[in-house]
């Protein structure tokens, strides 16, 4: 062991590469070695990454060395670009609690950081192909009516102790396993159980067995469809076929840990970065809460010649910056990309405008800022609390409601009708404008799945069947819920709103509630951004017009990350929140429709979270959530791959009633739309993926020294699309 870590070393210093970033510090590119080995098994199919990025260039002295004044460069597309050995962008949301477990967070804040350091089977490659990260090949089997999976594993790969960098171990086979064992264990209260007692055969029955009380009734994990067969090899076993199985291993849950290290941390197991032992391109070295985050490059990685920079650097972006803010980081060297905004008019103009106002986001002026089209990852919903139990907000805003309000509150949110007048009084268009104030309705989303996440063979994409229902139900025909680019907002109407919140009140009259109980009282929960801030008051202004003598909204700010969780996070402090959306985990709708079936991984926003332990709150649920539920199974339970058409349109048919018939999510944003870009971020190059983890990875991220220009953006586009 001794030798190969002095040879290792050897090879690391002639290919580590250091130099001087901003503020004088010297960074390095570090290692770009090879650190595995394996030889894929006959009846393996390869997970080998066929578009692998090219590597970098290192310019040497007159003896073939490589000095610490080096230059380093990129050559793609017939471009050679000069690239620097660190990173530099921004953060706007705070980890969470228990922020790296990364086995039971669900909060994308969260996952953006461990998904650099924690890798699992598999990834995405810059197409969205599922490649091999930790596995070579895989092969399947039917064995009755279930479904094996058979991963094999690359040999060599090196457990890392995130403080320190030393090397603590190989990863193993039965690190998979541990890491399943820990999330079906119900103490751990892991939120991403579900998508592994979706799939495993046995796992549902043994966590149910595992959180009764009658310990008698306990199975054993060996019941669960995962194992070691060696080594090098995990196999997993589905109770039902699953064509999406693949594309969950890239989420945390599928993740491995070290069985020991579990052991050696308990309770404490990813408390912080320093809790947790890293496998992936980079360690966590500073975290200092709502400031900077850094991340050094793991020279033991697997894939070490693929990540072309030797640091992150991380800033945080407070609720009082600006737009203008953002910019100027960029021009002082503290950020290497921004997306220029109409809002800092100085820099909209130097970039997008142009002095004579020609220039636009889809073909800006300056010749740094670049026309990018966003691929949608996730959606942005407004809900209602439906058992609201917390009231302090810790803040002299606003005096709390009274018993009374509180009561008429709780019955108003039963009413469909009510709620509907949300659906339709909430001008959303406006809060887009934020994004692209000449065409907002590009980043309009009315559905709640994402489009391009799933197709019948590469066609008609899940989101067709959605419209289709949509059209059939409403009378309409061409509108389209998701992907808008032209057009309006095909569901904002003041009038239906105010005819939806009169017909509320007298249904609520007659169902006990008097003249005194009204206007009924909504908290909401504010963006905490003050720039951003009149674009809501924009968004909410149709509502309060349309609602006047049935609602009242009373809009509250909590001024940071910290409080903002509190009230929203954790105890669902509110009547009505529009600013909590959801990625999907998986490609398939189910990813996105299950989050608000009876227990689901949302129903806490709806105020359910007791429901598995309260029968009163589980009667409730099941009151709001029965019927959408019932619509949901009818999809979930069409398994077989060939009748996909089939579980497309049961999910659709659920998600329309989820929306337009029980009003009771209000889906307004996906991220769809042109934007402009100025960046120095080599494009095309970065793994990517509507689902999962892969697309927030910093490995393949390759940094230019300067902005990246039309011409060779256009360049690269050509030659990625030459590839596809």
């Amino acid at each position: 062991m001794k030798i190969k870590k002095i040879a290792l070393a050897a090879l690391a210093a002639a290919t580590v590469v250091t130099l001087a970033s901003c503020g004088g510090e010297t960074v390095t590119f570090g290692s770009m070695d090879t650190h595995y080995s394996g030889t894929l098994k006959a009846g393996f199919t390869s997970l080998a990454n066929k578009n692998e990025n090219g590597e970098l260039t290192f310019q040497r002295n007159d003896k073939g060395e490589i000095t610490d004044n080096t230059k380093a460069t990129y050559t793609v597309a017939g471009k050679t670009i000069n690239v620097k050995p660190v990173y530099r962008t921004f953060y706007q949301t705070e980890t969470s609690n228990d922020q790296f477990n990364y086995l039971t967070n669900q909060w994308q804040q969260n996952s953006d950081q461990y998904c650099n350091m924690v890798d699992g089977l598999v990834t995405n490659d810059k197409y969205s192909n599922i490649v091999g990260a930790l596995a070579l090949g895989y092969k399947t089997e039917e064995k009755g009516d279930k479904e094996v999976w058979t991963f094999q594993l690359k040999e060599g790969v090196k457990w890392v102790d995130n403080k320190t960098g030393e090397e603590k171990g190989e990863v193993k086979a039965d690190d998979f396993v541990a890491a399943i064992e820990y999330v079906l264990n119900p103490i751990n209260s892991s939120k991403t159980a579900g998508i592994v007692t979706g799939v495993l055969d046995g796992a549902e029955e043994y966590m149910k067995s595992k959180a009764d009380t009658d310990t008698t009734n306990d199975k054993s994990f060996d019941t669960v469809g995962v194992k070691a067969i060696d080594d090098y090899t995990v196999q997993y076993t589905l109770f039902e076929p699953t064509p999406y199985f693949m594309t969950s291993l890239t989420y945390s849950p599928f993740l491995p840990v070290s069985r020991d290290y579990l052991k050696q941390e308990g309770t404490d197991f990813g408390k912080s970065e320093n809790n947790i032992l890293v496998n992936g391109a980079f360690r966590m070295t500073k975290h200092e809460k709502e400031s900077l985050i850094e991340l050094k490059k793991n020279d033991l990685y697997w894939d070490a010649k693929h990540v072309y920079v030797g640091k992150v650097v991380e800033k945080f972006v407070p609720s009082t910056a600006t737009s203008t803010d953002i910019r100027k980081w960029y021009e002082s060297g503290e950020i290497d990309g921004f997306s220029p905004n109409a809002k800092d008019e100085e820099g909209y103009k130097k970039y997008v405008l142009g002095t004579d106002g020609t220039g636009s986001v889809k073909n800006p002026v300056s010749d740094e800022c670049n026309a990018v089209q966003s691929a949608a990852d996730r959606t942005f919903n407004g809900f209602f609390n439906f058992n609201r139990t917390t009231y302090d907000y810790s803040t002299d805003q606003t005096k709390g409601k009274t018993d009374n309000q509180k009561k008429a509150t709780a019955k108003a949110l039963l009413n469909v009708n009510f709620r509907k007048g949300f659906l339709y009084g909430l001008k959303v268009e406006e809060y887009l404008k934020i994004y692209n104030p000449k065409a907002p309705i590009e980043f309009l989303g009315r559905g709640y799945t994402i489009r391009d996440l799933c197709l019948i063979d590469g066609k008609k994409d899940y989101c067709d069947f959605v419209d289709e229902v949509y059209n059939k139900k409403q009378g309409t025909t061409g509108v389209s819920l998701t992907g808008i680019n032209n057009g309006s907002d095909p569901i904002f109407d003041k009038a239906k709103a105010t005819q939806y919140f009169q017909t509320a009140k007298q249904e609520l009259l007659a169902a006990g509630l008097t003249e005194a109980d009204f206007p009924i009282r909504i908290d909401v929960c504010k963006t905490e951004t003050v720039e951003d801030q009149p674009f809501e008051d924009a968004t909410f202004a149709p509502l309060k017009e349309a609602g006047q003598g049935v609602v009242e909204i009373v809009e509250l700010i909590a001024g940071s990350d910290t409080l903002y969780d509190e009230w929203v996070t954790e105890n669902s402090n509110y009547d009505y929140n529009m600013l909590t959306g959801w990625g999907p985990d998986y490609a398939d709708p189910k990813t996105f429709l299950h989050t608000y079936v009876e227990n689901g991984d949302s129903v806490m926003y709806l105020g359910f979270a007791e429901a598995d332990t309260n029968e009163e709150v589980a009667a409730l649920q099941h009151e709001v959530l029965g019927g959408y539920t019932a619509a949901y199974e009818l999809g979930a339970q069409i398994t077989d791959a060939s009748k996909l058409a089939e579980r497309y349109q049961k999910f659709a048919e659920a998600e329309y009633k989820l929306i337009y018939e029980d009003a009771l999510i209000i889906p307004w944003l996906t991220n769809t739309g042109w934007r402009a870009s100025v960046s120095k971020v080599v494009p095309y190059a970065v793994k990517k993926a509507a689902y999962g983890l892969s697309s927030t990875k910093y490995s393949d991220i390759i940094v230019s020294s300067d902005s990246i220009t039309k011409e060779v953006r256009n360049a690269i586009k050509a030659d990625y699309d030459s590839k596809k």
